[in-house]
């Protein structure tokens, strides 16, 4: 018997030898193991390591530091710096390429020092990361990054690739930056706003029902209006404000109204002809966000010192402190908000009115973060296939982090927040309008600057500064059409 036990033991150990070594990858690029645990993320881009071979290849990827930044050397025990890393070591892997960061202590820097590459025919860089408006746009204007039409085997269609970058982010049906989970601000820079349970405990608030408000698309700027009712008006400015820093220009990108428009040519443009529901906005909004006894602006009007204004150094912990009902900001600030001493609700930026169908989250791009291939890369081949790797790999490792795991997991308090955080992602809408509206490094720009200003200050002349300000904007955008006109194909 033990004779018998012994052959079937040994029969075992050598079909587990066989069946791990077929196991072992053919393709030649990296060790591909694959094993039963491999997701179809790891699948497919082990799929794709099949096809090429860049064994002992340097891949190059240059940006800016920081806690986004998709560079990391070692397991910190943060969960969105730890995805990166995973990541990385996953295509290093598969690959068997070997992963250079070039880190830069800002954006400018970067775009900077991949400008003056190209410039000079170098092909140091694979792959640049940054904001679309510090590195992307001049980049853009340069004329030193590729249409990623260029690229074989990214998948515009494949959900780690905000899809909306084909229409939205066009300019002539050309795309020039790729975004998505890729990037971890794609999850940080979405509109959407707070409230403070303390205060709604207060003044008899009910949560669930602010939460079933929304959930049965009943959330509008007039029902806004009526809970924050609740709170007593604070004209000594001691008490409790109902509206905590409204930004004027998100209420329009989340009313429903696409402030970019393409031509015929798929060229963008801004109709200087606001329609009249949007156009009425700031009628409705101005007056509550001008009344210093209803709202807190902590970037108050010129000439003017919030500080000395209100008796405190830092406004921003008024919300903290639960003399604030309502403030207005994105997905990051939730995440920021979570470190401090408070508790809070999140829900998406209301309708305009009953009749807007749909709730609409703005993705401010702007300030938020994309990756630009390089002319010059040594090998296209490299970068399209690594490229569209991380992609997918960013899929299965940075959206679980910082989505699911952090902003869900870390910065909500109730599982309502959490459904209603997957309503927000779930609406998200963009739209050019920062990219060439004239923004540089520490503004947003003339025209965001008046729809902004007109909504939170000064509504009298907003049709008309609405007006002036796109035929500005539209010069802006003449600029941008003709710099990608002189890139070639």
């Amino acid at each position: 018997m033990k004779k018998y036990l012994s052959a079937i033991l040994s029969f075992v150990m050598i079909l587990s030898v066989l069946v791990s070594c077929s196991k072992q990858g053919g393709g030649s690029g990296g060790s591909n193991r694959k094993t039963d645990k491999d997701d179809e993320y790891t699948t497919y881009v082990k799929s794709l390591a099949e096809e090429v071979n860049f064994d002992g290849m340097t891949f190059t990827y240059i940006g800016r530091s920081g806690g986004n930044y998709p560079i990391k050397d070692e397991e910190t025990g943060d969960i969105s710096s730890d995805a990166v890393y995973h990541r990385q070591r996953d295509l290093e892997d598969i690959f068997g390429i070997s992963w250079e960061p070039v880190i830069t202590e800002i954006g400018p820097d970067a775009a900077d020092q991949v400008i003056n590459e190209v410039m000079a025919g170098g092909d140091s860089y694979d792959l640049a990361n940054g904001s679309t408006q510090t590195v992307g746009q001049p980049l853009l204007n340069a004329g030193v990054i590729r249409d990623v039409s260029d690229l074989e085997h990214v998948d515009m269609d494949r959900e780690w690739w905000i899809k909306e970058m084909q229409t939205d982010y066009s300019i002539k049906g050309r795309i020039f930056f790729l975004t998505g989970p890729i990037v971890v601000n794609n999850y940080c820079d979405t509109t959407c706003m707070l409230f403070n349970k303390s205060v709604t405990e207060m003044y008899g608030i009910s949560d669930a029902d602010l939460y079933q408000t929304v959930k049965d698309g009943d959330w509008t700027i007039d029902r806004m209006f009526e809970v924050a009712s609740a709170v007593p008006e604070n004209p000594s400015g001691t008490g409790t404000w109902r509206y905590d820093e409204p930004p004027g220009f998100d209420f329009i990108l989340t009313s429903g109204y696409k402030i970019t428009k393409f031509d015929e040519e798929g060229a963008p443009y801004v109709d200087d002809k606001l329609p009249i529901e949007f156009s009425n906005l700031a009628d409705k909004l101005c007056p509550v966000f001008s009344d210093d006894s209803q709202t807190i602006n902590i970037k108050y009007k010129k000439g003017e010192d919030p500080e000395k204004k209100y008796g405190t150094e830092e406004l921003k912990n008024l919300f903290v402190d639960n003399r604030a009902l309502f403030r207005f900001g994105t997905t990051e600030g939730a995440l920021e908000m979570r470190k401090e001493d408070v508790t809070f609700g999140i829900l998406p930026y209301p309708k305009r009115d009953s009749s807007q169908k749909q709730y609409c989250s703005y993705a401010r791009m702007g300030q938020d973060s994309a990756v630009y291939i390089p002319r010059t890369v040594k090998s296209l081949e490299m970068t399209d296939v690594i490229t569209e790797a991380m992609g997918a790999l960013s899929q299965k490792y940075v959206k679980d982090a910082y989505y699911e795991k952090l902003l869900k997991g870390q910065s909500i308090f109730d599982a309502e927040s959490s459904e209603m955080l997957d309503l927000i992602f779930s609406t998200k809408v963009y739209d050019l309008i920062a990219f060439y509206s004239g923004a540089d490094f520490d503004q947003w720009g003339e025209f965001l600057d008046t729809l902004n200003d007109s909504i939170r200050f000064d509504n009298s002349n907003f049709a008309s500064g609405y007006a002036g300000s796109a035929r500005l904007t539209n010069i802006y955008a003449q600029q941008l059409v003709k710099a990608v006109d002189k890139i070639e194909s």
